[in-house]
């Protein structure tokens, strides 16, 4: 290995980086495996880094260090590190599907750094095209997702089995997880083999201590909230707040513990509560399943209404009540969601759609007074178009948006602050500019893609807008095309209502007048009711919901559903649709509004075709670092790679992230000649704020928590922490097989093996296999998933497969195959482990005790699959690990398999050729018994349905004559040989004479 101290050296490491390197890497006396250890970092502080370095030090040509469990992005950033570092030249080398088995046995060989899936390792490893043995060690990452099922379990299995040499590291920085469940941290740790584990929290003394002596320049913009934002807020939390109330008051049965408004602003709360339920799946009511559905809407309108402009927001909470009121169909839902029913539901579509425009009926009409005013004489009207003309020329065009539209069009507040953060990093960049080669380059960092985009759009056309507003240009775009798309749901609407109502005028005048007659007779019959909403695009479980609270009118039923009415009596959101679309229409017939629109594109966007050479580089050019605007969305350690290239001066984070705080630090305490400044916004009192406070305590708590695990945490392994090997007794014990008949007992050293497909180490039954004493065989398979012995084969379905496979009908063919092949075909119907044991779900079924038809489908098929494969046994099984034990108990009094001819089982065409000569050849009979499981299926039920054929005597017929046609031709003499006279008379009359 080259030496530590320069490795160290060139990768530039802080003094705590080195301390955890030193402590994975031991000393060249000691054994590889002194090093193995679990290494738990909070989040930004160079995890990545360490990795490479761990790599970079054991990196020799006689060495082969195998990376588990990496993605593609970790793959090129880790290879590009390993670059920086000086490794050998083939570097870093990634292992996938695409690569053959013999190439990847050569680049095993080899030796090297290899990152490699966790599928494509272990069966590697089972087939020995790997050199187990021979391995330096294994670096796995994302330690946190290792479960006693997962395949990274079953890897670290299998190489402390063949490598007592080897090491094993495990890197995380996702504290958080190893808190959930009961003692997830030593679960982690048996399941890999280690007995160590290291925690660097960002309160370690080694760590505040070498971040804390360079400290950037943070200055924190605390933005409040406009007035409309914070009713809208306010209006979600009280409904997640029902929500959650509700469904605590609906499952007194389940630890409702942290089902609470702090817990749901985060994206796992979403995972616990489905976790919670997944269990009792089927006995929850359907009350609670959409509960669930709408934690997930609430939490994400949260998000949504910081990070999406007011038209946006307002596009999609139309969309919400459009899915939640109207089924597929178009007829009206009957279960809705409850918080479409609380008054805050109201506040949230109301205030949503003032944000971005106002609809008044007023303007039309004044439209229209304007352009039928009588002027005194002509020069007066004259006077009065020009006036007209110049104004609309100076205003904004808008598109397609109707007359009675007033745009408000309400910025995000933090759209303003970023353009004011923008002209102060200006403003210091022209004072303070010193002609060095330092550049300028502002990196501007936010939360997702979408908002990336949507900062470039804003910062390019932010000249263009008036002065504190960066974002009209913007709106006024998706205004347009807002009103564009609704212009077209409207046509829709129209479209689908004309065949029962043809005529669209008389019917929206037949819809105001019966909703003016509504208004006025609160005394109309319900029928009529539900009729008239029906009409409107409304939903009839708004007049029920007004009717079980006492309400009378109808004229207040739709205000509690609609966002598009308000106090003043404005159109519904379907009516708005329609008028929308007849403005549409009505503009597209005019040749100004065609040639407006025609126009718009190239008004926007100077084409041309002529480009001189300043204008070339000025667009396609090199970028100059000294006035350079990136923006980009977090992600992860990729960041600490743009910071270490871009060495920005000025840093905006739009949205804050904890871990780009401890990247900053990081960049800033290696880089002593830097300076850098950092701009931190934040909404004030918003989920925002609360969402970055409560990460930073909750990964304290973590941290906390698994210090105190660490003390009193107890480990089933050795003191040097490999598994407990099993003594003589044991081995002997396990290899007793009591086949022999009479109740003997013989010793073999063979044993028990399962021969599994390769596209079955997707799940993870064959880790719970192996975990049995049970080989392990992966073989490409024609027929079945398992082989068991060499007359039992099993189907493996999940319930989702099972239901696509009766859907396409591939499971007939396969059940088909293995009563061809085998005599003992088994479906495995394997459920999930912490789902529910139930194939019909109790909550769904009706009131009368039926079924409904999706499960009634489901029963029939397996009835009907039964019943054409009477051989066919179905095994039930509730988890991997009942699985497990079922395959152990069939195979107790039964042979193994071999899997050189269970490979061979379903390519007829390779046993014909290789079955005529040589003593090599397997053939058919050698694997398979005389009885019918190796003939068609189709001929035996034919042949058995002819008189005189019987149970008896069937299988004789089969082995002597090779068809039917055989049988026909034969005479009665020759058939009374095989069944005898009387059989022979009966069947000889019914194929001369008939029945």
């Amino acid at each position: 290995m080259t030496s530590q101290r320069q490795i160290l050296k060139r990768a530039a490491l802080l003094p705590f980086h080195c301390q955890i390197v030193n402590s994975l890497v031991p000393a060249e006396d000691d054994s590889p495996d002194e090093g193995d250890a679990l290494v738990i970092i909070a989040r930004g502080l160079g995890l990545r880094r360490i990795v490479s370095t761990v790599l970079r030090i054991y990196d020799s040509p006689n060495s082969l260090v195998i990376l588990v469990n990496a993605t593609s992005e970790e793959e090129s950033g880790i290879g590009e590190e390993l670059t920086t570092l000086g490794i050998r030249k083939p570097g870093l080398r990634a292992i996938h599907h695409e690569m053959p088995a013999k190439q990847r046995s050569e680049m095993y060989l080899s030796g090297g750094i290899m990152s490699v899936t966790s599928r494509i390792l272990v069966v590697d490893m089972l087939s020995k095209r790997i050199p187990t043995a021979l391995i330096t060690g294994l670096v796995v990452l994302h330690a946190e997702k290792v479960t006693p099922t997962s395949v990274e379990a079953f890897i670290a299995r299998i190489y402390r089995q063949e490598n007592k040499e080897g090491f094993m590291k495990a890197f995380s920085d996702n504290p958080e997880h190893f808190t959930m469940g009961i003692s997830p941290l030593q679960t982690v740790l048996s399941q890999l083999r280690i007995r160590k584990v290291e925690l660097w929290p960002r309160f370690h003394q080694q760590t505040s201590k070498d971040l804390g002596q360079r400290k950037a320049d943070v200055i924190e913009l605390h933005q409040p909230l406009s007035r409309s934002m914070r009713n809208i807020q306010t209006a979600i939390i009280e409904c997640l707040d029902a929500s959650l109330s509700e469904l605590k008051r609906g499952n007194a049965n389940v630890e409702t513990d942290d089902f609470s408004i702090e817990h749901a602003i985060f994206r796992a709360f979403d995972v616990m509560v489905r976790r919670q339920l997944d269990p009792i799946w089927h006995r929850v009511s359907a009350k609670t399943k959409q509960l669930v559905g709408d934690l997930t809407t609430l939490r994400n309108l949260l998000n949504y209404l910081l990070t999406y402009d007011c038209v946006t927001f307002n596009s999609y909470l139309e969309t919400i009540l459009a899915s939640n009121t109207t089924s597929l169909r178009g007829n009206a839902r009957q279960n809705q969601s409850a918080w479409l029913f609380m008054d805050a539901a109201n506040v949230i579509f109301h205030e949503a759609k003032k944000r971005a425009y106002i609809w008044d009926e007023a303007r039309r009409r004044e439209a229209n007074d304007a352009s039928d005013a009588h002027y005194a004489d002509d020069e007066e009207a004259l006077r009065q178009a020009e006036h007209g003309a110049a104004a609309q020329s100076e205003a904004p065009a808008l598109g397609p948006i109707p007359p009675e539209v007033e745009p408000i069009l309400e910025e995000n507040p933090k759209w303003q602050l970023l353009q004011e953060v923008l002209d102060e990093v200006e403003q210091e960049i022209h004072f303070t500019s010193t002609g060095s080669e330092t550049g300028n380059t502002i990196l501007i960092m936010c939360g997702s893609e979408r908002t990336s985009m949507q900062l470039r759009q804003i910062i390019a056309t932010m000249d263009e807008c008036p002065p504190g507003e960066p974002g009209q240009k913007l709106l006024r775009q998706l205004l347009r095309s807002y009103f564009l798309w609704k212009g077209g749901l409207g046509k829709l609407s129209s479209d689908q209502g004309a065949s029962n109502q043809p005529g669209g005028d008389s019917r929206n005048a037949h819809s105001s007048a019966a909703q003016r007659a509504t208004a006025s007779d609160g005394s109309i019959n319900e029928a009529l009711k539900r009729k008239l909403a029906y009409q409107k695009g409304q939903q009839s479980n708004a007049n029920k919901r007004r009717r079980q609270r006492g309400g009378s009118s109808a004229a207040h039923a739709g205000g509690r559903f609609s966002s598009a009415t308000d106090a003043s009596g404005q159109a519904s959101f379907q009516a708005e649709a329609a008028q929308v679309s007849e403005f549409l229409a009505s503009a597209a017939d005019s040749n100004e509004a065609r040639a407006g629109l025609a126009d718009a594109p190239i008004d926007s966007e100077q084409i041309s075709d002529d480009i001189d050479e300043v204008e070339f580089d000025a667009f396609f050019g090199m970028l100059s670092m000294e006035n350079l605007v990136v923006v980009r969305s977090y992600r992860g350690d990729q960041d600490d790679k743009v910071l270490q290239e871009l060495r920005p001066r000025f840093v905006i984070m739009y949205d804050p992230d904890p871990a780009f705080v401890r990247r900053v630090e990081v960049y800033r305490s290696t880089n002593p000649g830097v300076g850098i400044r950092v701009y931190f916004l934040i909404y004030a009192d918003s989920v925002e704020e609360q969402r970055y406070l409560s990460s930073l305590r909750r990964e304290k708590e973590s941290f906390e928590r698994l210090i105190r695990e660490k003390s009193m945490m107890a480990l089933p392994l050795s003191a040097d922490g490999r598994p407990i090997a099993e003594d003589a007794d044991q081995r002997f014990l396990r290899t007793i097989s009591s086949r022999v008949a009479g109740g003997q007992r013989s010793a073999t050293a063979e044993p028990p093996r399962i021969i599994v497909d390769m596209r079955e180490f997707r799940s993870s039954l064959p880790s719970m296999l192996h975990a049995a004493d049970i080989q392990v065989i992966p073989c490409t398979l024609q027929v079945g998933d398992y082989v068991l012995t060499p007359t039992m084969c099993v189907e493996r379905k999940s319930l989702t497969d099972l239901v696509q496979s009766f859907n396409s009908g591939r499971l007939y063919t396969q059940c088909e195959l293995m009563c061809v092949h085998y005599q003992h075909p088994i479906l495995l119907i394997e459920f999930d482990q912490d789902k529910s044991f139930s194939l019909k779900s109790t909550s769904d079924a009706k009131p009368g005790g039926r079924a409904t038809s999706s499960e009634l489908d489901i029963q029939a098929k397996l009835v009907l699959l039964t019943s054409s494969f009477p051989r066919l046994r179905i095994i039930w099984s509730s988890s991997p690990f009942a699985t497990s034990d079922i395959f152990a108990e069939l195979k107790q009094n039964f042979d193994e398999p071999d899997a050189s001819k269970v490979a061979l089982v379903g390519l007829d065409d390779v046993l014909e050729a290789e079955g005529n000569g040589g003593s090599d050849p397997v053939k058919r009979a050698e694997w398979q018994s005389s009885s019918e499981h190796s003939y068609n299926l189709g001929p035996q039920d034919l042949l058995r349905a002819l008189p005189g054929v019987t149970t008896k005597n069937f299988r004789y017929v089969m082995s002597q004559v090779r068809d039917i046609s055989d049988l026909c031709n034969m005479s009665e003499e020759e058939v009374g040989e095989l069944i005898g006279v009387e059989p022979a008379r009966q069947l000889s009359r019914f194929l001369n004479q008939g029945p």
